[in-house]
């Protein structure tokens, strides 16, 4: 798998929710927390300090309210017919070729994890002060994800058939928490991809270690391909859920996250641990690729960028679900 390390500037230009700078550490201690992994820091202190730190407090309780009320509510509103908002199936057959692994829960939900765990490092490595200077920046842009989803959402819902599996707990709470209205975009890609592109360009912009920067780019990059890897096994969603999160991305950050690194992504999915033929799996990535272009290639032709959501609207007016 490539990664991709591109070039930023120091200017803060590409920089819109920087939050003054962080104080550099010593490299005796940037080598011995470079040994760690970056998902299994004890969370425990950043959950303890990013909700109340002073410089953290507002974003973190803006952003759970984001949350709340442009994932769960608009969703649960409409599941009560509280509001009217059309529901599409955006099945594909391509759904098929996929086989339902539902031992593959654990991966899929571990992407709550993902997120937290970097910013309990940032509070190991930097201590509280600095630590969330960086986790505010970071938070803006989840903000940010699930707000300009809700964007989407508000103009359709979107569906996909799911089985109705619920031997195990994970999927009992899975289908107690989602009513599964909100595929297109997906915010579970969107922010795999926001969480590993984010960091690449911290770990460059603050001068972290190579070493850092060698091992927590790999296993945060890897770990965004598994989960990504496991929406479609365990049927949360269809391949047509994925180039419109990739789509998004390009287009709210795209100071971190490119068409190349969209791009890049996608070739990697099944790649790893994948019980999906090689050809099959083939056929996906190119499907997903052929889309991601498709809505990319409108999306540059939009006058007013922040209308990004124009090729997935005329997309979804006629598209035409698979039979069961």
């Amino acid at each position: 798998m490539k990664l991709f390390y591109p070039t930023f500037n120091s200017t803060g230009e590409k920089n819109p929710y920087r939050y003054g700078k962080v104080k550099q550490i010593n490299q005796k201690k940037a080598q011995k927390l470079a040994k760690k992994d970056i998902l299994k820091f004890n969370i425990i202190p950043g959950v303890l300090t990013v909700p109340f730190h002073i410089h953290s407090i507002g974003i973190m309780f803006s952003t759970l309210h984001t949350i709340i009320w442009d994932f769960f509510l608009i969703q649960f509103n409409r599941k009560l017919h509280l509001n009217k908002i059309p529901i599409k199936n955006v099945d594909h057959p391509l759904d098929k070729k996929v086989p339902f692994e539902p031992e593959r829960v654990d991966v899929y939900l571990s992407f709550i994890h993902f997120w937290i765990s970097p910013l309990a490092m940032l509070i190991k490595r930097y201590g509280p002060w600095n630590g969330t200077k960086i986790c505010r920046e970071f938070l803006h842009y989840l903000k940010l994800a699930y707000k300009e989803a809700a964007r989407m959402y508000k103009q359709s819902l979107t569906t996909t058939r799911r089985p109705k599996y619920t031997k195990t707990g994970p999927f009992k709470t899975i289908h107690m928490f989602d009513p599964h209205y909100c595929c297109v975009p997906s915010l579970h890609i969107a922010i795999i991809c926001l969480v590993y592109s984010f960091y690449r360009m911290i770990f460059e912009r603050e001068n972290f270690s190579q070493e850092e920067k060698l091992n927590w780019n790999q296993r945060l990059y890897t770990h965004a391909v598994d989960i990504a890897d496991t929406v479609l096994y365990i049927k949360q969603h269809s391949v047509n859920c994925i180039p419109a999160a990739l789509y998004m991305m390009t287009t709210i950050a795209p100071e971190f996250f490119t068409k190349e690194d969209a791009l890049q992504f996608t070739d990697d999915l099944f790649t790893r641990n994948s019980t999906v033929p090689s050809e099959d799996a083939q056929q996906i990535r190119n499907h997903i690729t052929n889309t991601f272009n498709n809505f990319y290639t409108e999306g540059q032709k939009l006058k007013d960028k922040t209308e990004w959501t124009k090729p997935i609207v005329e997309w979804l007016s006629s598209y035409v679900p698979c039979a069961e």
